[in-house]
């Protein structure tokens, strides 16, 4: 995370589900079932590996509008509670960054779920991130900044692998829910590690970086782990496409900080774009 974390306002969410407005939405706010968190709607129970339930989400019914617009591959792999949208160059992402699964992060409402860890002091809230990547992405090494440099197949922003300034990241990893993410000060809730809702282990898609090359879990199609480049990736065949292109692994790396001296963790980047990322707004 890269602030400071500070206490922060009580706040009544309500559990609503992201934009519909463009193509591919679905706020998934069912509430007829008391006691269950509504965001889960059209999520199912793959396995649960270190308290965290892997979900598979069924996004069957914004894949039409998604292949309308152009999108194929691992696009028609995000929840239907993102929204995308598309022209010649361009895919919009739109999302809330809320967790499609309760977390101790939720606030007073039926996403909660008792702590786990040493949760850091802050909630988190309904974001709207509207992030642009390129539908072609091309090759210029970029490195990552503060804030958003990606968006998880459940709408969950993904951070880099840093920490905020004197922090150290390996040491803020005992503040991460069951499912590995935690809030910012400003109620953004994130990812720097494997999300163990999406991936745990296994080659599963877990997201888009802003230049639009693809995220993937720590193995690739075949079961092996890859070797990477300097951005976290190599081009191979994926479990999206036949033919083979760039895109990211979960990748193991471990500390060199005096406090956390060779502790290790998977995290999604590496801190630096293999391409040229698109805009973001509310990604800070």
């Amino acid at each position: 995370m890269r602030a400071l974390l500070v206490f922060a306002s009580a706040i009544t969410l309500a559990c609503s589900g992201s934009d519909t407005s463009a193509i591919g939405g679905d706020a998934g706010s069912d509430t007829s079932t008391s006691n269950t968190c509504p965001l889960s709607k059209n999520t199912t129970v793959v396995s649960t590996n270190a308290g965290c339930a892997l979900l598979a989400r069924d996004a069957t019914s914004c894949q039409s509008a998604r292949q309308a617009a152009g999108l194929t591959g691992f696009w028609l792999a995000f929840s239907c509670r993102v929204s995308l949208s598309a022209d010649a160059t361009n895919v919009t992402v739109k999302a809330d960054s809320q967790p499609d699964y309760a977390s101790n992060y939720f606030n007073g409402t039926s996403c909660y779920t008792a702590s786990s860890g040493t949760p850091n002091p802050n909630h988190l809230a309904p974001q709207a991130i509207t992030m642009i990547v390129p539908k072609t992405p091309t090759d210029a090494t970029a490195n990552q900044t503060l804030g958003v440099v990606g968006v998880a197949a459940n709408g969950v922003a993904i951070f880099d692998n840093q920490a905020a300034p004197n922090d150290d990241i390996y040491l803020e990893v005992a503040t991460f829910d069951a499912c590995q993410g935690h809030p910012t000060p400003t109620s953004l809730y994130h990812y720097h590690t494997e999300p163990y809702a999406l991936t745990y282990d296994d080659s599963r898609f877990v997201g888009v970086l802003r230049d639009g090359y693809p995220v993937y879990g720590r193995r690739d199609g075949d079961g092996t782990v890859p070797a990477l480049d300097v951005s976290g990736g190599h081009t191979s065949a994926t479990p999206d496409s036949a033919t083979p292109i760039y895109h990211y692994h979960v990748n193991q790396q471990t500390s060199t900080n005096p406090k956390s001296s060779g502790q290790s963790a998977w995290f999604i980047t590496t801190g630096n774009y293999h391409g040229q990322p698109g805009g973001c707004l509310g990604c800070n």
